[in-house]
């Protein structure tokens, strides 16, 4: 989670000019971090959507078993070996990649549509609003956001969609503290005022003016959370919280591998290499996106 005092110092008291956009624009093509971490997300995001077709055999990605050929080295015949039932590990983990990036898309999604529009309305009237707003977002803060989730997905029963549900609940209030942050920061700006001079209607004035001007920390936000939470979704599966069996989720395969760690190395190995590689992949772009689109940088 990134500090929210970083961008509330930085935020902008206009709107952001297109030449800025630009120079930011151009400024993350020529970063080489940034263009790496864009790659590693493209090529996974191609495989989730044209798993089926790059899967060597989409049956076994989806669970079917052949007990014949079970705990099996990587080889010619499958790169990545077989599993404790004989499933193709390269097929599971191509096809774990929709799960995957789905439920981190989901909850980074469903997060930003609680929290954002809460903040921006506390942040910006203020009052009884906004201290309601800080009490009820103390009191989710005060829980470590993936043992809330555990919770709660615990008490919802385990699936992928509760695990999703439950990890949107324990992440909303950074979102909400993040726009409150700027809403306060906006909420006497020149330009603001001006259009409350004018007669412009408070939630036109928070959507129009307000909420641009939080677009860019909320994108780099949730950028570097969805990396986050791939790793809290795979946490929770592995815990036997999310997904499933026989569904490919990198989690499972993490956790049918863990008491065979020492033998059959390959069976945790390549769907934990995924994780890591795409959380990686997240969190990089999302820091190349953070020193591009701070004000402070001179982008």
């Amino acid at each position: 989670m990134t500090a929210v005092a970083d961008w509330t110092s930085a935020v902008a008291v206009a709107p952001a000019a297109p030449a800025r956009r630009r120079r930011a624009w151009r400024r993350l093509r020529r970063d080489p971090i940034a263009l790496f971490a864009a790659t590693i997300l493209a090529l996974f995001l191609l495989t989730a959507a044209f798993a089926p077709l790059i899967a060597p055999s989409a049956d076994q990605g989806r669970g079917t078993a052949h007990v014949a050929s079970r705990d099996l080295g990587p080889s010619a015949a499958h790169l990545f070996g077989t599993d404790h039932l004989g499933r193709d590990l390269v097929s599971r983990v191509v096809m774990g990649t929709r799960p995957a990036l789905g439920s981190a898309v989901a909850v980074v999604l469903l997060a930003v549509l609680i929290g954002v529009p809460l903040g921006l309305a506390a942040g910006y009237v203020g009052g009884r609003i906004d201290e309601a707003l800080s009490r009820l977002t103390d009191l989710f803060l005060s829980f470590p956001p993936l043992l809330l989730a555990m919770v709660i997905a615990a008490l919802l029963g385990p699936s992928l969609t509760h695990a999703v549900f439950a990890l949107a609940i324990s992440w909303w209030p950074w979102y909400a503290r993040l726009a409150r942050s700027v809403a306060q920061s906006l909420r006497h700006a020149p330009f603001v005022d001006a259009a409350r001079v004018f007669g412009v209607r408070t939630p036109t004035i928070i959507a129009r003016h307000v909420l641009r001007n939080a677009l860019t920390p909320i994108l780099v936000q949730a950028t570097v959370d969805a990396g986050t939470v791939i790793l809290a979704v795979g946490s929770l599966s592995f815990l036997g919280l999310g997904s499933q069996p026989p569904l490919p989720d990198w989690g499972l395969m993490v956790s049918d591998g863990r008491t065979t760690v020492l033998t059959d190395w390959w069976i945790a190995t390549f769907p934990g290499l995924a994780i890591f590689v795409v959380a990686l992949g997240f969190n990089l772009l999302g820091d190349a996106l953070r020193d591009v689109l701070d004000p402070r940088s001179g982008g």
